[in-house]
Order: C-alpha cells, then sequence, then structure tokens
C-alpha cells in the first residue's frame, strides 16, 4: 500500500508531535509515525516522570520533619505513571482531532521522499526525523552492574541505603535530589572539576554546597576504573578509591538514536548535521531535536521542529534558537539562560553584573524555601541584558522573563522601568537589575548615592 502526504514525520516525541500539530494547523497532511509511545523520551522515559518523581520525593521529605511515617514506594510510581498517562492521553486527542495519519511501527527511509513502515510506503515531499535519543553508556569494565536513568525511573524494588551516581550533570544532581529525599545516602562521581560544568560556576557551586549539607558526598576530577555488582573504583587525584552502593546510575548522558536509512546523511559525532531551518545535506529531508543537538532539551526539541515545518513551508521562522533557557529541578530549583558571566568575559565584552539573594524575598520567606540568588549579566555599553541565571524556588517558571529580555535585546533600563507585583518572587528579579547601578532598595549598600 502507498500513502501520498505532504509531510511524515519519523517520531512522536516533543519534536515530532508538535511539528506534526503545527504542520496541521498550517493545512499540510501529515503522517507521524512513532515506534514506541507518543510523548518520546521527555514525556515517558525523562522529563515528566523525574519531575513528578522528585515533586513528591520533596513533598514526603517535608512532611516528615513534622510527623514520623513510611512512604508508599508503589504510590509514587503509580502518581508518575497517572501523570504520564493522563499527558499520553492528552497528545493522542491532539492528534486524532488535528487528523494527522497516526501509525505505530518503525519507519526507514527509502530514498529522499520516500518512508517504509510496517507494509507501508509513504511518499511525502518533505520528511522530517525526530527519532531523539537514549541513554549513552560509558566503557567502563563492568558498566553491565550500572543502571540507566530509564532504569532508575522504572524501578520496581526496594529502594537502596547508599547508591552512587556516576555523572554530576543535570540527570545525576535530579537523581541525587530524588535519592537524598527519599532517605537514600548518595555519591556522586564527576570526572569535570566541578559539578555542572555547562552551567555558570555560582550555580555549581551553591548547589554542590547545598547537596554536602544535606549528606551527599561528592567527588569532582575522577576517573573510573571498574564497577562490580555494589562498588565503584575510581582514581581522585592518582589515588585509588572505592564508593559503595546497592544502586550504581550511570547518569553519563544521552546519545542521539538514528532511523534506518538507505541515503548518506551529513553527521557529525552520530549526529545529523543541519542548517540553521533545520534541512540536512539532503533538502527534502530535515531533523530536529536530539537526533541534531549537543543540547538535548525538549523545549528546544519543539522548537526546532516548528522551525523546519515553517521553513518547509517557505515562512520566516517562529523561535529564536540562540536563546535557550536550560533548568535544574533540584531543590531549590536552578536555571540559566542566555552567557555566563565567564562566556561573557570569555568574548572580550566588558560587563556588568546586576545580583541579589532572595534571603529578604517575601514570597521566599512565606513559602519557608532555602536561600537563592538571582544574577543578571549585561553589556556595560549598550547596557543589553546577555544572560541571567537564578537559583530558588520555581526558578524554571520565571527564567522565561530573563529569556524574553534576552531574544528581544532588551537592556538594563528597559526591564527596569517594569512595576512587579507584590509580594512576588519576581521581585527578586527586580533587585538584581536595580542592583546593576546599585539602586536596590532591598540591599544596603556602603555609601549613599
Amino acid at each position: 500500500m502507498v500513502i501520498k502526504t505532504e509531510l511524515v514525520i519519523l517520531g512522536a516525541g516533543p519534536a515530532g508531535y508538535e511539528a506534526a500539530i503545527h504542520a496541521a494547523q498550517c493545512g499540510m497532511q501529515v503522517v507521524l509515525i512513532e515506534k514506541d509511545q507518543v510523548g518520546g523520551t521527555c514525556l515517558n522515559r525523562g522529563c515528566i516522570p523525574t519531575k513528578s518523581l522528585l515533586y513528591q520525593a520533596h513533598q514526603l521529605h517535608t512532611a516528615a520533619q513534622y510527623a514520623a511515617f513510611d512512604f508508599d514506594s508503589d504510590q509514587l510510581r503509580r502518581q508518575k505513571e497517572e501523570t504520564v498517562a493522563k499527558l499520553q492521553k492528552g497528545i493522542a486527542q491532539l492528534i486524532k482531532g488535528n487528523q494527522i495519519q497516526y501509525i505505530t511501527g518503525e519507519a526507514g527511509i527509502i530514498d529522499a521522499q520516500t518512508v517504509c513502515v510496517n507494509d507501508e510506503t509513504i511518499e511525502a515531499e518533505h520528511i522530517l526525523i525526530a527519532t531523539g535519543s537514549k541513554a549513552s553508556v560509558p566503557p567502563i569494565p563492568g558498566i553491565e552492574h550500572a543502571m540507566t536513568s530509564d532504569q532508575v525511573l522504572a524501578w520496581d524494588r526496594p529502594l537502596p541505603k547508599q547508591a552512587v551516581i556516576i555523572g554530576a550533570g543535570v540527570i545525576g544532581l535530579e537523581f541525587a535530589d530524588l535519592l537524598l529525599d527519599l532517605g537514600v545516602a548518595v555519591t556522586l562521581l564527576e570526572a569535570a572539576p566541578r559539578p555542572l560544568i555547562q552551567a555558570d560556576r555560582e550555580i555549581a557551586q551553591n548547589l554542590q554546597m547545598i547537596l554536602k549539607r544535606r549528606g551527599a558526598q561528592i567527588h569532582c576530577g575522577v576517573s573510573i576504573t571498574q564497577i562490580r555488582a555494589s562498588e565503584v573504583d575510581y582514581l581522585e587525584k592518582e589515588k585509588p578509591q572505592t564508593a559503595q552502593g546497592e544502586w550504581i546510575i550511570a547518569a553519563t548522558g544521552r546519545k542521539p538514536v538514528l532511523c534506518d536509512c538507505d541515503l548518506e546523511l551529513l553527521q557529525e559525532r552520530g549526529r545529523l548535521v543541519t542548517d540553521a531551518c533545520g534541512k540536512t545535506s539532503i533538502p527534502t529531508i530535515y531533523a530536529a531535536g536530539d537526533v541534531t543537538s549537543q543540547i538535548q532539551l525538549a523545549h528546544l526539541a519543539s522548537a526546532q521542529a516548528i522551525n523546519a515545518v515553517d521553513a518547509m513551508l517557505g515562512r520566516k521562522p517562529q523561535f529564536d534558537l540562540t536563546c535557550i533557557p536550560s533548568c535544574l529541578y533540584t531543590h531549590p530549583e536552578a536555571a540559566w539562560v542566555g552567557l555566563s558571566e565567564e562566556e561573557a568575559q570569555a568574548q572580550g565584552r566588558e560587563i556588568l553584573i546586576g545580583k541579589t539573594s532572595t534571603l529578604g524575598n517575601a514570597k521566599s520567606m512565606i513559602e519557608q524555601a532555602p536561600r537563592g540568588f538571582v544574577k543578571l549579566i549585561a553589556d556595560a555599553a549598550t547596557r543589553q541584558i546577555l544572560g541571567g541565571i537564578i537559583v530558588g524556588a520555581h526558578a524554571s517558571d520565571w527564567i522565561g522573563t530573563i529569556a524574553q529580555a534576552v531574544s528581544l535585546h532588551l537592556t538594563v533600563d528597559d526591564c527596569q522601568r517594569v512595576i512587579v507585583a507584590h509580594p512576588t518572587w519576581s521581585e527578586a528579579l527586580h533587585e538584581a537589575l536595580m542592583d546593576v547601578d546599585q539602586h536596590a532598595i532591598h540591599t544596603l549598600y556602603s555609601r549613599l548615592r
């Protein structure tokens, strides 16, 4: 059987299903193919189940400070699965409601405009590859004893007393936070000189301090030599060490999943190479999301995919792909966007810094939130906001305000004029804006101006 359509999409994760809906809204005929479940890694084995468990674990941990009780790990899993199922159902309804033809199966690309799946052949004007990523397993002797992030999120056995996490990036830190809240002793092993190497140094310093206060052991600059059933051997400052844990978790990132393809698409280190609009080395084939990007984030994947559809239609892209917020859902949360202080200085820029603590913020006190801070980086000559970081409760919810300022090339002066409501977390952002000129109302400076 041959199906003719305008666009066929391989993968129904955030990139694939959002591109399909956007294309259908624009009047295109769309076929969407998925070998597993709608929602991809983010919904089924990544963002959503992780954040569901993090939220529940933190609620339990907070409650345990006031009354002793036994938590039900089965209830945590059920709540996580219910959340995932509801979102899956919602996506399926949107796909159906937008009259998108959905096919379950593993697809392969035959030529520049032909895809095969099951016993069907699909001929399309355009192909979009959005096949996502999978957990990356490092070549360490004994790695078979370690769990991947997929296995952690699907756990169906008693929690350990001790866990060793290899990798202190976003995945590793979130798992550490989760297990600490559930009463598990955690050891983090990181090859880089500090945790969260991709983010501003101050974020890493603050989170490292907070996790250590909660009992985590953190070792950076280490080299893993061997993994056994409940032990990890490593070198720290050239000295052999051993960490013990019933669970050993490899939180060492993810790698692209490429579909079967009879064509030679240009690749770089296992990723598909695309232009700014998502076009691969073959003009009728586009790609978006984790299969193309070093930055593997669901919201970036969706934006790339929607921009790719716009390019197919000859439209101006909707999203600024140079301004990508990143979030860490620990307690407290952390979020960042644009240039860090180190990156701005590495570019030879003269910069201005505005910074404030959330310690005196009324909303922070009301919620009894842990101490955090807001930091803004601006160009000294133009006063344009280049980037910002937030460490504190709900940081992921209000990083978007800084992202808007960076993307729209707003200046400190533009943003200082905006009145923010009281009491709110956004008051801390306004204090940081005013601190650029040492005019923050709730900061005591050494001299009056």
